[in-house]
């Protein structure tokens, strides 16, 4: 039996003559041209089907980034509504932008950088906190308050360098 491979080699030993050009060609570099239509074959259906998927994912590409901003968008504002919600419910009467506000958790709850969303300067800083049952909890946020009412507080800049480092300036 011959195998796929002796067949081709045995093909290159062929050659003819070419009718259009006179030229002399292997048999295995023929490119045979026909009239009439080819029966489609399933390497027929999946080439247009591969096709048609390249044409749909190039025109989803070109619109990406334009789908992706509109949920941004809305995101953000969703995110911004949910998040006043949960503040007005978690301490009422509060009126700062979401934005401003960053969450801690511990010691106190949050942080509020009053003005920094809207005027790209600060009003104030408010430190939100629940009250708490704990008795650990009321302590600490007790000593943080006389602390800051004493002034007793300091600005430092840290600086984490790409090694990991810590500088303060």
């Amino acid at each position: 039996m011959v195998k796929p491979v002796q067949l081709f080699q045995f093909g290159r030993t062929i050659l003819c003559l070419c009718p259009c050009c006179g030229d002399i060609v292997r048999l295995t570099d023929l490119t045979l041209h026909y009239e009439g239509e080819t029966p489609r074959t399933w390497l027929d259906e999946y080439q247009h089907r591969v096709g048609l998927f390249e044409k749909r994912l190039a025109s989803f590409k070109s619109k990406e980034y334009g789908i992706r901003e509109t949920a941004r968008k809305k995101g953000r504002s969703l995110a911004a509504r949910k998040v006043r919600k949960v503040i007005k419910e978690t301490f009422e009467g509060c009126s700062y932008h979401p934005k401003d506000i960053k969450a801690i958790l511990y010691p106190v709850d949050c942080v509020v950088f009053s003005g920094m969303a809207m005027k790209d300067r600060l009003d104030k800083i408010v430190m939100l906190s629940n009250k708490s049952k704990l008795t650990g909890y009321r302590k600490l946020r007790q000593s943080i308050k006389k602390t800051i009412e004493r002034g007793d507080y300091d600005w430092q800049l840290a600086r984490v360098t790409s090694a990991g480092e810590i500088d303060l300036e």
